[in-house]
Order: structure tokens, then C-alpha cells, then sequence
């Protein structure tokens, strides 16, 4: 979606002979009614001082670049530019040179710290991806202590400056025409949105940002190719089981969700199940509804162990692969089928005709039961509940996964490409090399991450941790951040991090995912924590995973605590590595883990430190570069 709005996006713009002839006064006022606007509240004492700092900070600049650049006088400032869909974020200050676009955050305090600079990296960051006017062009970020003189050091990505030093960084760019104010302010800001943020936007008919990526990579084919599925089956009273794969952030979820939301619109009615009850539960909470989305195990105890018949005829299920067998059924519900059996007996009572979609995502199996995989499915379509003959609809590569039947392949219905930013993306292939010991491969991995502002942090200080992402996301409500945690740790309650039964049963997670800061329950308050269970298929911008003793570094391997279960485990260290690499993977700005200060946890903070993530240290000491 783009946003298209008559209220001005920023709090002043200009060319900098505009600036210069503008008076400070003028200056400050459309900086305040503009946040007046934006927040519905006035600015501060101490905002208003900073903005006076900091217009008279750049006024002194410009002139001293004027003399040395007349041409400069027709580059272009904006102030506070607001990101569109980003829940206020602004830049302090944007100059739009010749083939630059440099982006300035001023700082008042004292000493540097971690988070100011991850945050004005993080801005350049997302103009240059997502902003489409200023695709291709480089995108340079400047911190700028106000209480300093003559600093210019760079620290990863981002050029720490004095004041005094604005006017020769800006002097060294190219002599050419400058980029069009007007032109780049028309330009289209589409930041990928969070799972739940894209789920409202289908659920309101709006078209998602970033769209057009989305389009490229396959989603809207992949919706459009179930349509046409579901389309047949009505009308040759059929009886359909179909598929949608896809590598983690492909947008399997958006798919079912879409598809289910536009089939409802049809003659036919239709569901999106969840076996991951967190998601139905914020899902629900976000969308203020309950009739597109339920919970795969209440629907299939209401319809697959009775003779009641649902009213839907199309019904999606979420992470297919993950299906509980025969064996886990019999010892969680008493029931000696498998959901898979159990959904195509649901299927065959349908009246007419049914399509069943599965999405199916890869290594997420954290359960005990969950194992099996697809052939649950090719058990499920063969075995006495099937009476029907089912018409199977796959991705080319799963064919073989239904031996004896003839499967209608698509390739639309293989997502593979993540619709996930780089960084996270990159994330996921850092968190894959370190959970199988390819430390050094790992590393290399967080070095590109580095590049493209994604911090990985560790740090033995979980109070550290906190300050550090706080600060980061000071002022941004829509920012969620919180603790995670395995279900399988015995430590980490003595750091005040409950992550035991009773104390994660409490956690309302609707709560937890969708309030702001300060709200009972949400997760940026840091009083509640989630286990892998309770953020699966979700996401944070910023996580603090916290590591367990159940799964430590023993010098040349990853090594499982040993635990009793009442339930057998087909391979319990896989399913640890999964509930891991789940933990690992819900960021999206960034990732802290908090390492407990125990000896025995030493090796594991040495294998993160040698896979690359780096050594949190909230300040900074100028004028040294590390």
C-alpha cells in the first residue's frame, strides 16, 4: 500500500538557501505543528531546545559550505521526515546532495552509545530499501555528538562527526545536478510489514507494501492458483487436497490467510486453522474476529471425532508437516488416528465438494509428535477414511512423496524466496551454520549481516540488554521487543527470566504481541516471557533470546541436557536444535542474546563470539575506533 495522504510527511523542507534565509523561529514552529499533527501532543522543553541546537548547528554549517560549494545552496533539507507505517520514526535531518542522500541524527548526550548508533544505521538502511526513490543511491548515515569538536571517527557503518566537521563531509560530493526535493518526496516508502500488520491490511482490503515484491516472489500466483484449485473442485464436485511450500518468510501464512479471506467473498465459506495457538490467539485479537481463523485441534476434536459437519468447504491448515501422528493423538486425546486421517475424514463429510490446503514450512518441528512430515498425508489419503478418491495438487517436488498417484504439479505452489528483508533473510543462514557448528561459516555470515546494520549481539548482563533495546526504540510505540526463552532451561528463573509452566500459561498472548509499551502484557514491558511455543510463526523487531542449560557448547559440538519425558521422542536433540533455531529466527531488526554469567555457559558465549556476533557494549568511548 502506498500512503497517500494531504498531511505533509515532515516537519520542514527547503532548499539550503531557503534554510539559511529562513528564521530559526519559523523553523521551530513547523517542526512543532508538525509533530503536534503527527502525535497529538506538544513537544517538550527539551525537543524544542534540541531542535534550536540543532537548526543552528546546520545553519553554521551550511554557511561555511555555501562559501566552499556555492552550488550547494540548491541541495535540499528535510526535518524530521516521518516513515510511512513505521509508527513515527523520523531522521533528525535528511540532505539530499548530489548522488547522496546523507542522513543526520543529533545527540545531545555526553558519551556515544550503541543504540544511537544502530539507529541512525537502521534509518539509512531502510531508505535505501525501501524508499524508491532512493534505490541506487548511496545512502550515508551521521551521527552527531553536539557536545563535541573536531570527532570524525567511523564506527561500522556510520560516520560519528562533530559539528564542525558537517560542512567538509558534506563538501567531498560530487560536483553534479542534486536530487529533486519534490521528486523524492513523491517517492513510494513500502516497509515489509509484520505478519499481523499484513494480515489487517488483507482483512481491510488494502493492498500490502511492498506488493510488487511480493507479486515478483510469487504470492499473488500462488493465491490465484488456489482460487482456480477450489474453482474445479466446486464445479466437478470434488473432493482436493493441495499444497503450498515455501522456505521460512516466503509468505505461506499471507497465502492461506488471503486465500481464505477472498474465498469467504464466493458462494462457498471458508477457515484458516493453526495448530500454534499464540498465532490464532494474537490473530484474532489483531483482526477483532474469529471467523477466518480458528484452532486446528478444536476444529478437528468439534468435526473429526463427531458426526457434526462444518459449514466450510475450503479449509487451510497452517505448517501441514507439523500434524500430530497416530501415536501422539492416542496419548494426548485418546484418539488412534493421526490429525491428517482424522482432517480427511472432516474432508469427506463435506457436502459436494472440499478443498484441504496445507502449507508446509521446513524445520520448525518443535513438538514431540510433529515428526512425521508429509507422508502423515500420503498415509492419511490411502488409509480406510479415505473413501473418496482424492485429487492431490503439489509443488513439482513432493511428487514423489505420494507413490502410486497421480499428483497435479504446480510450481506456483513452491515459495522459494523469502519475502523477508536481506538482513533477516541472512539471519536465518547465520542461525543454520551456528546451531550445526559451522562456526566459522557462521562468522562469515554475520559480517555480511553486519554490513547491512543487522546487529548481533551477546552479552552476560541481561539488564544491558534491556536498556540497550529500550533506548534503541525510545519513542517508536508501533516497535515490539521482548524476551525469549526455551521451555526446556532450568537456570534462567534465577535472573528473573520466568520462563517455567505456570509462569508462561499466564501469558495472554494477544497481549503480549499487540499492546504498546506500558500496556498490561505487552512484551516490550519485559515482565512476561515466550518459549519457543509462544513464538512460533511470530515475530519481534528486536528479541533478547535468553540460552538455557538445555542446549550448550561443549568446546567442538552443540550437547542436549538430558531430560525425563512421559512422551517418547523420535530424535529429541533435533527437536532441541528446531526449538532453537525458532528462538533464533523471530527478529527482525536486530538480535541480543543473553548468555547467564555461569561458568558452565562460557563456551557457549566463546561459540557465539567465534560465529560472530559481537560483544554488547551500551557506551561507546569516543576518539578510539574499535
Amino acid at each position: 500500500m502506498v500512503m497517500k495522504s494531504d498531511r505533509r510527511t515532515h516537519g520542514w523542507s527547503g532548499s539550503i538557501r531557503q534554510f539559511l534565509d529562513q528564521p530559526v523561529s519559523l523553523v521551530e514552529q513547523s517542526l512543532e505543528g508538525h509533530l503536534h499533527e503527527l502525535l497529538g501532543f506538544n513537544a517538550a522543553n527539551s525537543q524544542v531546545e534540541a531542535w534550536l541546537e540543532e537548526v543552528n548547528v546546520l545553519k553554521s554549517a551550511f554557511r561555511d559550505l555555501a562559501i566552499s560549494r556555492p552550488d550547494s545552496l540548491k541541495w535540499s533539507v528535510i526535518l524530521e521526515y516521518e516513515l510511512p507505517l513505521e509508527g513515527g520514526r523520523r531522521p533528525d535531518v535528511i540532505v539530499l546532495g548530489p548522488e547522496r542522500i546523507f542522513v543526520f541524527e543529533f545527540k545531545q548526550d555526553p558519551v556515544l552509545s550503541r543504540s544511537a548508533l544502530d539507529q541512525v544505521a537502521a534509518y539509512a538502511r531502510d531508505l535505501s530499501e525501501y524508499h524508491s526513490k532512493s534505490h541506487g543511491t548511496p545512502v550515508i548515515p551521521y551521527l552527531v555528538p553536539t557536545k563535541t569538536g573536531g570527532l570524525l571517527e567511523v564506527r561500522d557503518s556510520v560516520t560519528v562527526i562533530s559539528p564542525d566537521k558537517i560542512a567538509a563531509i558534506l563538501d567531498a560530493a560530487p560536483q553534479s545536478i542534486p536530487i529533486d526535493m519534490e521528486d523524492w518526496l513523491k517517492g513510494d516508502y513500502a516497509p515489509l510489514p509484520t505478519l499481523i500488520a499484513a494480515a489487517k491490511m488483507i482483512f481491510n482490503n488494502e493492498r500490502l507494501p511492498s506488493i510488487k515484491r511480493a507479486e515478483s516472489y510469487g504470492v499473488s500466483k500462488a493465491v490465484d492458483r488456489l482460487k482456480k484449485i477450489a474453482s474445479d473442485a466446486e464445479l466437478n464436485s470434488e473432493r482436493v487436497l493441495a499444497f503450498v511450500s515455501g522456505v521460512p518468510g516466503a509468505g505461506k501464512t499471507l497465502v492461506g490467510l488471503q486465500f481464505v479471506y477472498e474465498s469467504s467473498d464466493q458462494s462457498s465459506q471458508a477457515i484458516f486453522l493453526s495448530g500454534n495457538g499464540p498465532l490464532v490467539e494474537v490473530l484474532r485479537d489483531a483482526l477483532k474476529s474469529k471467523a477466518f481463523v480458528s484452532d486446528l485441534h478444536a476444529f478437528i476434536k468439534s468435526y473429526g471425532t463427531t458426526s457434526k459437519i462444518p459449514k466450510q468447504n475450503i479449509v487451510v491448515f497452517d505448517e501441514a508437516q507439523r500434524a500430530w501422528d497416530s501415536t501422539y493423538m492416542m496419548i494426548k486425546k485418546a484418539v488412534p488416528y493421526s490429525e491428517p486421517e482424522l482432517l480427511i475424514s472432516i474432508g469427506e463429510k463435506i457436502s459436494g465438494w472440499a478443498t484441504l490446503v496445507g502449507l508446509i514450512g521446513h524445520g520448525q518441528e518443535i513438538h514431540t509428535g510433529e515428526e512425521a512430515g508429509i507422508d502423515g498425508w500420503f498415509k492419511a489419503i490411502t488409509s480406510e477414511h479415505a473413501s473418496s478418491k482424492w485429487k492431490v495438487y503439489a509443488p513439482p517436488r513432493f511428487a514423489k512423496d505420494f507413490p502410486g498417484r497421480d499428483v497435479i504439479e504446480h510450481e506456483e505452489l513452491d515459495l522459494n524466496r523469502t519475502l523477508r528483508s536481506k538482513q533477516a533473510e541472512e539471519l536465518h543462514s547465520w542461525v543454520a551454520a551456528l546451531l550445526t557448528g559451522q562456526l566459522r561459516e557462521a562468522n562469515l555470515i554475520a559480517e555480511r549481516i553486519s554490513v547491512q546494520n543487522f546487529p548481533i549481539f551477546v552479552t552476560r548482563n541481561l539488564d544491558a540488554a534491556k536498556s540497550y533495546v529500550s533506548e534503541r526504540f525510545s519513542g517508536e510505540m508501533s516497535k515490539r521487543y521482548g524476551i525469549l526463552a526455551s521451555s526446556k532451561d532450568r537456570v534462567l528463573t534465577k535472573y528473573g527470566i520466568s520462563n517455567d509452566f505456570q509462569s508462561t500459561k499466564l501469558v495472554k498472548n494477544a497481549k503480549w504481541y499487540n499492546n504498546n509499551l506500558g500496556e498490561p502484557g505487552s512484551c516490550c514491558n519485559f515482565e512476561q516471557v515466550v518459549t519457543e511455543f509462544g513464538c512460533q510463526g511470530l515475530e519481534l523487531d528486536m528479541a533478547i533470546v535468553a540460552w538455557g542449560n538445555d542446549f550448550l557448547w561443549t568446546g567442538s559440538s552443540w550437547e542436549l541436557r538430558k531430560m525425563r519425558t512421559r512422551i517418547p521422542q523420535d530424535d529429541p536433540f533435533q527437536l532441541r536444535l528446531n526449538s532453537y533455531r525458532v528462538l533464533l529466527t523471530r527478529s527482525r531488526e536486530g538480535l541480543i542474546i543473553f548468555v547467564p554469567p555461569i561458568p558452565d555457559f562460557d563456551a557457549t558465549e566463546h561459540a557465539l563470539l567465534a560465529a560472530g556476533a559481537r560483544t554488547l557494549a551500551p557506551i561507546i568511548p569516543l576518539a578510539a575506533i574499535s
